[in-house]
Parts: C-alpha cells; structure tokens; sequence
C-alpha cells in the first residue's frame, strides 16, 4: 500500500509547526492516534505473511514478513488492556521503525489524517504512562477524544529498551567536566529517565523539562553564555523541538548553542528540516551509546 515517499508527500506537516497525526480505530472503535513522522507505511493485514510465534506476551501478535524482511507485530487492544480481537480483524498495519526497531501496530481501520498545531495537545502522561497526550478530533462531525500512544512506554514494557546500569558502564567511557549546564526537554517519562540516568552517570549538570516552553523559560533566566548544550525532543505539547531549535538558532546571542534533537521521528523529512533550522546533531530515542558520542562531540 503506501510507501514511505507517499506517506510524507501526503504529509507536509513537516514544512510548518504542526503535528500531523494518523487517527486509527482500536479493535472496539477506540479513537488512538501515532504521529505520522513516525510511520514508514500503512500495511493491508492480508496482504501479508503472518506467522504466529510463541511469546510470553499477548501483546506480540507474530511476526510479519513486510518488504522481505521479519517484523514483530503489536497488540495495540492487547498493551492497552482492551479486548482484543483475531489478528485477521485488523485491517491494517502500521509499520514504523523506532531507534532501528521495525513493528508493525495492528489496528481495526484508518480513520484520518489530521493536523494539529501543538497547543491543541494535551499533555496527560501523569496520568497514564501509556498515554503521550490526547487531543480533540472530528469523526462524523462531531469532536471526540484521541489518544496519542506512547511508544516509547511499549518498547520498554516489552523489554526492549536498554537503561540499566551495564549499559551506561558500556558506552559512558569517563565523567565530562564542564561548568556550564545541559538542558533537556522531553515529554515522555520513560526517555527523561534514561537521560536523567545518562546525566547523573556522565557527571553533567542538568535541568529536565516536561516540554519546551518551560526550556525556553529557563534559556531567557541562564542566558545564552550559561547553557553547554540543549538536548530537545520533537514532538511535545505547547512548545515543539523545532519550535525550540528555531527559536535558539535565530536568537543573536543563543545561536551559538548547540541543540541536539532526541527523537524517535527519523524519516527523511524530519531530518531536511533539522538540517534547514541548523540543529547540530541528532540521536535515536533511547539510544546510549550515540547519546555518549554525540554529547562528547560538545562537551569534549
């Protein structure tokens, strides 16, 4: 069905600030939603091999064979605690790739693509870690609730994301020393405590921010001469990564800061952008070793 290149034409959301989200069905018509810059294709179940693997987990469906290669196959209904229904239900797939992991989320059907800007989101991870914000959409004219997912929560209920201390022994090869302080703004619990870990073993003086508006407040209060580097997410309620590296890259006196983006959003269309606004380095959400290596590049 769509491939990549259709999926970001159909998509400009990329070119201005606004979140373009692809609104789905769950198994019993609950509205869920993913960011569209996360998704590499939309996948017609049947169109595809599935073969179902023995897991400790109901969460993982099987696996599908997509584009010759094996791609693990999620429950959505299952993590979310919702009844779920036969695989052969689902109608489609979505396949995305986070931090170089391929899935493919089952869900009933598509509902929309729509846009929002990002003070329409609202964020709602304190009260449910498996939820990044919800939002208001129009299904048969009438405004109803959406829940954007938090993926990088399913990857760790899954086992597969790496923060333990073996793993920041492995990559983090000595403490930086710097005077100066790093800030970071991240909307998902589970990535600020993989940075929060990261920073407290690299020895880094840091402050961490639930979005960017509160980063952008304390870059007004420190001044541009007191911030080493800004580690900033993408997609983030009131104030967006790009809002913030826009905002840092075309202040006269804190453009010379150095603004990393830490996303799970990887397509090419996301990085034209960072490369437009001048961002000076990129990591993969989770990923320790290039968070190392990437942060040595400016702190050294």
């Amino acid at each position: 069905m769509s491939g990549i290149n259709s999926v970001e034409q159909m998509t400009q959301g990329h070119l201005r600030n606004v979140q373009q989200l692809a609104v789905f069905y769950t198994g019993h018509n609950n509205i869920y939603a993913i960011n569209i810059a996360k998704v590499k294709a939309f996948i017609i179940t049947e169109e595809v091999t599935i073969n179902d693997t023995p897991t400790n987990t109901p969460v993982i469906a099987g696996i599908a064979t997509i584009r010759g290669e094996p791609i693990t196959l999620i429950n959505l209904d299952a993590w979310l605690g919702l009844p779920t229904m036969k695989t052969s239900e689902y109608k489609l797939i979505i396949y995305c790739e986070f931090n170089h992991k391929k899935v493919g989320f089952l869900i009933k059907d598509m509902l929309d693509i729509v846009e929002k800007t990002t003070d329409e989101l609202r964020h709602s991870e304190e009260t449910n870690s498996k939820i990044t914000y919800t939002t208001y959409v129009k299904v048969h004219n009438k405004d109803e609730l959406c829940t954007v997912f938090n993926a990088e929560q399913l990857l760790k209920d899954l086992g597969w994301v790496e923060d333990g201390e073996d793993i920041l022994n492995k990559y983090i090869e000595e403490p930086f020393k710097t005077n100066k302080i790093v800030l970071a703004a991240e909307d998902s619990g589970v990535a600020r405590e993989i940075l929060s870990k990261f920073f407290h073993k690299a020895e880094i003086n840091f402050e961490m921010f639930n979005n960017g508006a509160l980063l952008l407040q304390r870059v007004e209060e420190l001044g541009g001469d007191n911030i080493a580097l800004i580690i900033t997410d993408i997609e983030m309620p009131e104030t967006d990564g790009f809002q913030v590296a826009s905002y840092i890259k075309t202040s006269s006196n804190l453009a010379h800061i150095p603004v990393i983006i830490n996303s799970s959003m990887t397509t090419d269309a996301v990085k034209n952008k960072m490369n437009r606004i001048g961002i000076d380095g990129f990591i993969g959400k989770t990923d320790i070793k290039a968070l190392y290596t990437t942060v040595k590049q400016f702190l050294s």
